[in-house]
């Protein structure tokens, strides 16, 4: 008899066709094949009428889901916090936010240059105007995510699309707010992204999930999906990475989360994630988004105290 079973690797999971037989009294059982991610396995196990392990979302290891809420309820104990400690602490999300984001995307302004940049006006030398404006433009994205975030209204496409439209003001003002109309590729990955007239239909799955009413540990694996949706669509010709964390922290603070950074630092591991998510694994990407998670939170909470 052969089956499919799920294994856990660090921060990830895989798969192992095992064949099982019985000896006598006892069960011998045999690794035949690895699936490095859940869409290889359940190819397989399709196409050879076998069965799947349970695909309950087990995302978040549970000591850490536990810390998440333990962490929450104790920053929701403290609210609400000082006028004077949430400027300070919307100033440093603001800064490193910028700074990280554009980071991770190439930008090559150093933290203290993005400071400079945003609260001087100094024009960095050595440095494009494109990587100025990227700056201007992230903390104007920035600005609008947190009006967002503080209204009850409904979030919609026409939201997103402005969202974005900063994002690449004055850069690309052909494409800024408006959905890719051509094919486009990541470069270095073999991922077949959707055709352009597929991207306003699979938003839609993106505009439920900003809107969620879920909380705790549900309202992030919804903030990782939306994430992962906007990269693998890739709904726009560029700035969609940039999106993607922006949209995830709306659907964070809208249940109650700080703003959270995904960091520079992270960049290998974080790319990593997003392919096993590509393969229907999202735990990498959900660990490396629920630790940077409790960095914010624990972050709010010293400030409070």
């Amino acid at each position: 008899m052969a089956f499919i079973r799920k294994k856990r690797k660090g921060n990830t999971y895989y798969y192992e066709l095992v064949e099982s037989k019985r000896t006598g009294k006892s069960v011998e059982q045999k690794a035949l094949e690895y699936f490095p991610t859940l869409a290889d396995a359940e190819a397989y196990a399709k196409k050879h009428n076998l069965g799947m392990p349970s695909n309950e979302k087990e995302w978040i290891d549970r000591p850490l889901c536990k810390k998440l809420d333990e962490r929450l309820n104790k920053l929701n104990s403290l609210r609400p916090l000082s006028p004077a400690v949430l400027e300070r602490l919307r100033e440093k999300f603001e800064i490193d936010m910028t700074y990280h984001s554009n980071a991770i995307e190439g930008n090559r302004l150093s933290l203290r240059e993005t400071w400079l940049v945003l609260n001087k006006g100094i024009t960095v030398r050595g440095k494009s105007v494109k990587e100025h404006l990227e700056a201007t433009n992230h903390r104007e994205a920035i600005d609008l995510l947190e009006k967002f975030a503080d209204s009850k209204k409904e979030i919609t496409e026409k939201d997103v699309l402005d969202l974005h439209a900063l994002i690449l003001d004055k850069i690309d003002p052909s494409n800024a707010g408006f959905y890719r109309h051509e094919s486009v590729f990541i470069h270095g990955s073999k991922l077949q992204l959707p055709k352009w007239k597929e991207v306003p239909m699979l938003m839609k799955k993106v505009y439920a999930e900003l809107n969620s009413k879920d909380k705790g540990i549900k309202a992030i694996y919804s903030a990782v999906s939306i994430h992962h949706d906007v990269a693998r669509i890739h709904p726009f010709v560029d700035g969609n990475g940039r999106l993607a964390r922006l949209l995830m922290n709306l659907r964070l603070m809208r249940a109650g989360f700080p703003p959270t950074i995904l960091r520079k630092e992270e960049r290998r591991a974080y790319y990593s994630a997003l392919e096993k998510a590509d393969g229907g694994d999202f735990r990498a990407l959900a660990m490396i988004i629920g630790k940077d998670i409790r960095k914010a939170l624990d972050l709010y909470i010293e400030a409070a105290e």
